[in-house]
């Protein structure tokens, strides 16, 4: 894909402006000086929209009663205007297009430069380095850089100390997931069983939940049943964020170890 001459990395544009600490992260001047204007209003059907064509675009938020939500929207619709070439008009979503298989799709490519900007490894690495990786970390680092908890969930499940996975499900199925760099992809989440924290919320029995929990209530692929920490809270009426993680990587080393043997198992066989 081609890129516009006004496009560049997130960090680039940072640095280009002396943006050193999370306060400096001011959204609508970032924009302005990138040619887009921010304005806030009502929406119907989408989080935010952006028309714009030539130097200049207009990015409109719907306005709400979360501020790290506007900002991300705001962010989100700027790293379209910087990435996607030519004229742009889009109604967009962005807490609806966080999905692991749609890591190459436009609107995942927004959100991620959208974190880029918002939540920069720089400043974020050192404050979550050694945090837990619970919804109390998350919601402490979301206050911290002003972001959308979702956002902020995702990213520090990314960038944290310890392997993790954030599950966003309904009642009777998994809706999407995030698995963090140090978690084999064959370890795939599913749609939490009976013994989960979850499921409870999802059944409104509880509003939220945390603690031990046997990996195959959550994932299949694992070589041998043990256990992990959930922490699950409602996220809307429908929806329920569980961040699942690891503080022992050595049932993740043994999944490695497996998919490796598999694989070249798969290769001798291909070579006879």
């Amino acid at each position: 894909m081609t890129l516009p001459a006004r496009h560049r990395p997130a960090a680039a544009l940072l640095e280009e402006l002396g943006i050193n600490e999370p306060g400096e992260i001011d959204i609508e001047a970032i924009a302005q000086h990138c040619g887009a204007t921010v304005t806030y209003g009502r929406l119907t059907g989408c989080d935010a929209r952006i028309v714009g064509a030539d130097d200049s675009a207009i990015i409109t938020v719907n306005k709400s009663q979360n501020r790290g939500r506007e900002r991300f929207s705001a962010a989100h619709e700027l790293a379209h205007w910087l990435r996607d070439a030519g004229e742009v008009a889009l109604l967009c979503n962005p807490d609806e297009s966080f999905d692991e298989a749609g890591g190459g799709n436009r609107e995942t490519r927004a959100n991620d430069y959208a974190a880029d900007l918002l939540l920069p490894r720089s400043m974020f690495m050192p404050r979550a380095e050694g945090k837990s990786m619970t919804i109390q970390t998350a919601s402490t680092l979301a206050d911290a850089f002003d972001t959308s908890f979702t956002a902020t969930t995702l990213r520090l499940v990314k960038l944290g100390s310890f392997p993790a996975v954030v599950v966003v499900s309904e009642i009777d199925r998994m809706k999407w997931f995030r698995r963090g760099p140090d978690v084999p992809d064959s370890l795939w989440p599913h749609a939490p069983g009976r013994k989960t924290f979850a499921y409870d919320i999802a059944r409104r029995k509880a509003d939220s939940g945390s603690g031990q929990v046997y990996v195959d209530e959550w994932c299949n692929g694992a070589v041998e049943r043990h256990s992990i920490h959930e922490d699950s809270r409602r996220l809307t009426d429908q929806l329920v964020l569980s961040i699942l993680w690891w503080t022992d990587e050595s049932p993740l080393e043994a999944i490695v170890e497996r998919d490796e043997r598999r694989s070249y198992s798969r290769s001798d066989r291909r070579d006879d």
